[in-house]
């Protein structure tokens, strides 16, 4: 006998779903980033001409993972490395991203301070999970990267801070001094999604200064942790290295969590290997959570990439290929927006400093991002991402540009239509 499922559900789903599960979950929202996508997938279906620079993922045919990934995966599986890796990761990967942190970043956690999991999530939802209760006091900085959601599944008490271009989309110093008080958690990211800018060293300096000062100030109470999300380290422009805030001031060791993945520095979103970098005297609670999660990586991508990572030179060819092919993209459409706004028309970009990403603004008067968005899209084959999607919510008239996704033969058709695009709606405006 075959049960018709949809026969037994209610009538009126909406209400039976907020009925059935918690007011939490009820109240999460789905990803703006995604649901943008979601309509690019089907204008594409019907036959439209789009360039999408909307997720943050690289098209393999643009940006395969490195041929080393590749081959050793497949050993693995031959060699029938299909049962389950320890909980915090296999060894050889958690000596292996030891190794890379002490040789490029010069900073000694040693393997029993790395938790290896399915990406790069389970360990940032596992830093909102070890230091947070619901009621306490999180801050990040507008605009980032689906911080909200997180706050929303910890009920905290969250306090979004909003930058400016002016200062690259990063807080000052002062700012984090006055915000860190009573502070549990703080969300920084650099190489920075969705702007593509680079914290200063200086400014990261100060920021970790403080933080040790804050912590200082309250004895035995529990101190403000800094989660640090840098998953596109490796993808910086030269001129503007990566730095971790334990380089540049030591005595924050103790409150840093590093956010790692091979997800975005070798182009592997789908390989599902992530981890965090954090203190030793934390790392068996971060195993415990991820242990209880499941979020496990597979067996045999952990053994391809701990090969990988342990082949210097293959990781320096890998790096300089991907940075290349990424400067190509960002650099040539940088410089046609640039052109456009030489021109008088109401467009704007940051250089290019890292990660695959470049703000992007267009500033029509009578326009909202909404509607500059559509128009986009529509007219010009354009698919880009407000500034609303990283919880900055207003009409800024500043976008989010990825370029994983694209061809560097798409980019001058592109900025021809979108030129075309905005002189019109400047002259009906």
């Amino acid at each position: 006998m075959t049960v018709e499922i949809n026969a037994h559900l209610p009538a009126d789903t909406r209400q039976a779903t907020s009925a059935a599960v918690t007011e939490v979950v009820d109240g999460l929202r789905g990803s703006q980033i995604l649901a943008i996508a979601t309509a690019v997938r089907a204008m594409v279906a019907d036959g439209h001409e789009v360039c999408n620079l909307t997720v943050g993922d690289f098209k393999p045919a643009e940006f395969p993972v490195p041929n080393k990934l590749v081959k050793e995966t497949q050993s693995a599986l031959e060699r029938g490395e299909t049962n389950y890796p320890p909980s915090d990761g296999l060894p050889v990967l958690r000596q292996a991203i030891a190794d890379l942190y002490k040789r490029d970043l010069g900073l000694d956690y040693g393997p029993g301070g790395v938790v290896v999991c399915s990406g790069a999530r389970p360990v940032l939802y596992g830093t909102w999970r070890l230091f947070t209760n619901p009621g306490d006091k999180t801050v990040s900085f507008l605009p980032a990267w689906n911080v909200g959601y997180y706050a929303h599944l910890c009920q905290t008490d969250h306090h979004f801070i909003r930058t400016s271009p002016e200062t690259n989309f990063f807080p000052t110093v002062e700012q984090v001094r006055e915000a860190v008080k009573g502070a549990r958690l703080l969300v920084m990211n650099s190489p920075l999604n969705p702007t593509g800018t680079v914290i200063e060293p200086e400014v990261l300096r100060g920021i970790a200064e403080a933080i040790v000062e804050e912590n200082r100030s309250r004895g035995d109470a529990p101190p403000c942790m800094l989660m640090w999300d840098a998953v596109y380290w490796q993808l910086t422009k030269d001129e503007y290295p990566f730095y971790s805030p334990v380089q540049l001031v030591p005595e924050i060791a103790p409150y840093v969590v590093h956010i790692d993945a091979i997800s975005k520095g070798f182009a592997a979103t789908g390989m599902r290997v992530g981890w965090a970098v954090l203190p030793p005297y934390l790392q068996p609670k971060m195993k415990a959570l991820i242990g209880h999660m499941g979020a496990w990586a597979g067996r045999p991508e952990q053994l391809a990439t701990a090969a990988l990572l342990n082949d210097t030179d293959a990781v320096a060819e890998y790096n300089r290929w991907i940075k290349n092919e990424i400067d190509a993209r960002l650099d040539t459409l940088y410089a046609g927006i640039m052109e456009m706004k030489s021109q008088g028309l109401p467009v704007d970009a940051i250089e290019p400093q890292g990660a695959i990403y470049l703000s992007f603004r267009v500033n029509i008067e009578g326009r909202t991002n909404e509607s500059i968005r559509a128009m986009l899209l529509e007219e010009a084959g354009m698919a880009v991402v407000p500034f609303q999607a990283f919880d900055l919510n207003e009409d800024s008239g500043w976008f989010r540009i990825s370029i994983g996704a694209v061809g560097t033969e798409e980019i001058k058709p592109l900025l021809e239509r979108l030129g075309a695009t905005i002189r019109g709606a400047v002259k009906s405006a």
